[in-house]
């Protein structure tokens, strides 16, 4: 089966000129057709559907016919690129201006318990809407708007903000255990409460989480992270016995006190400084790891205070090694150790004791992570009773006092290796690092003005027993 379907839609749509292609195709095609999902859930939360030219997942399912020849058409409507098709999860997509609409044929499965691949065939609207994972999610609208509630409970139970499985929960969650991680993800995203008996399924199904790919959990857990209540689905997988499958070192931080500015124990602490933390992947997971490594360092000391002596330098190995298994990428997980390594030094900032130099020394060692090393100072801040987040305010702007232009940032060795080996007549070797580490500390120190090679040679001249150096 196939239409053309007449040019006459904005190149660069809105929502209404998508969902009106959609419709008009649909039509010319004589398909059944239905808005589903998390679209049709957010449509009617009346959550902001595009936000800053961000892709918007539209997801449609049709009924008795493959998905391709619509959005082929709506693609063709618009000038997009043809459907794409994703054999793996039965899906078809098209992405365009803002929008990823995706398509898939109404089916129904059936799981082999040791599986997370089902046997699928072609289904009913409602043999597909009653596999989804919850009621929310099992709304569907007509192209026209109104709204079909299958379940009979979807509505009901987004106006209550509850997560409900269709089917029992423990029938749903053993077909799918990465319901599970959506469970908790929903709750982070949308603040929604899970009905009862949920968590009690899910800690008897969570050992069946072991046939899910790494993959696919690491996505489920970087789009918790990011959501507006981290804290809240943390919470989910704590409860539901899945934390201990994904992030046992966090579980070791419960009930290890803390003391001076500490009002909670480290695994409080860390999840109310995660809600506090912007909504930035590598800011939040640097939260979410920064006192990893306080219960393996923690001791009493002779007063009775509690010590927790290298936890960033031993948190940040521990980070590197959480993120490798997660599969995070290296350049994610080179930022967010490095932040973690980092996160104590804004908040042992004094603006009477830290000097210039002291200052742009953690401008350097920052560099483009300088922002968010703050971002995890303030959330730290936040989650403890120190004072006032004015002296981090302060070192901010003190900061971008001292680099102004990215003097300090971007600073370069003010000599070369050749220049050194010019002026003290001597080969390369180690002698020349040593003499560049030397002539950056000046730098750092205000001794020597950045980039100003005039000066770096007048130093060296009064520091010539470096250039004899071994």
């Amino acid at each position: 089966m196939s239409a053309t379907v007449r040019v006459v839609k904005p190149v660069a749509p809105g929502l209404e000129d998508l969902l009106e292609a959609i419709a008009e195709a649909a039509r010319t095609l004589d398909a059944e057709a239905y808005l589903v999902g998390g679209f049709v859930r957010d449509r009617l939360l009346g959550a902001t559907l595009t936000k800053g030219g961000d892709l918007k997942d539209v997801d449609i399912v049709t009924v008795g016919m493959d998905p391709m020849p619509l959005l082929a058409a709506v693609a063709s409507a618009f000038g997009w690129h043809p459907p794409e098709r994703f054999e793996r999860f039965g899906t078809a997509q098209i992405r365009g201006s803002r929008f990823v609409v995706e398509g898939v044929r109404a089916r129904a499965e059936r799981y082999d318990p040791d599986s997370r691949n089902p046997d699928v065939r072609p289904g009913t609207l409602e043999e597909d809407i009653r596999r989804r994972d919850f009621t929310v999610n099992a709304l569907c609208q007509t192209l026209d708007g109104a709204v079909i509630d299958i379940t009979g409970m979807g509505l009901d139970d987004l106006r209550a903000g509850v997560l409900r499985t269709p089917l029992e929960p423990a029938e749903t969650f053993a077909e799918d255990p990465l319901r599970m991680y959506r469970a908790a993800r929903f709750v982070a995203r949308l603040g929604f409460a899970l009905a009862p008996g949920t968590i009690d399924a899910m800690r008897a199904q969570a050992g069946r989480t072991s046939i899910l790919s790494v993959e696919r959990v690491s996505e489920e857990l970087r789009r918790l992270l990011v959501a507006p209540h981290p804290r809240a689905g943390i919470e989910v997988l704590r409860e539901a016995g899945l934390l201990e499958q994904v992030l046992p070192e966090l579980l070791t931080a419960i009930d290890v006190e803390q003391s001076g500015f500490h009002t909670f124990d480290v695994y409080e602490h860390t999840l109310v400084a995660l809600d506090a933390a912007p909504p930035d992947l590598v800011t939040r997971t640097a939260v979410l790891l920064h006192d990893i490594g306080k219960p393996s360092t923690h001791a009493l000391a002779a007063d009775g205070r509690h010590t927790f002596y290298d936890h960033a330098q031993v948190g940040a190995e521990m980070a590197r090694a959480i993120l490798t298994r997660w599969r995070f990428s290296n350049d994610e997980i080179a930022a967010v150790t490095a932040l973690v390594r980092l996160h104590l030094r804004p908040i042992q900032y004094d603006r009477a004791t830290f000097s210039d130099a002291a200052v742009r020394r953690m401008i350097r060692d920052a560099g483009d992570l300088r922002a968010r090393m703050l971002d995890v100072a303030r959330a730290d801040t936040i989650a403890s009773a120190y004072p006032t987040l004015e002296e981090i305010d302060e070192l901010e702007a003190r900061m971008a006092t001292l680099d102004a232009g990215g003097v300090v940032s971007a600073m370069r060795d003010p000599l070369t290796g050749d220049a050194l080996m010019a002026i003290a007549g001597r080969g390369p070797g180690p002698w020349v690092g040593v003499v560049k580490a030397a002539l950056r500390e000046a730098v750092l120190d205000g001794t020597i003005p950045p980039g100003d090679e005039r000066s770096a040679r007048a130093w060296l001249d009064e520091h010539r027993e470096l250039l004899a150096g071994a």
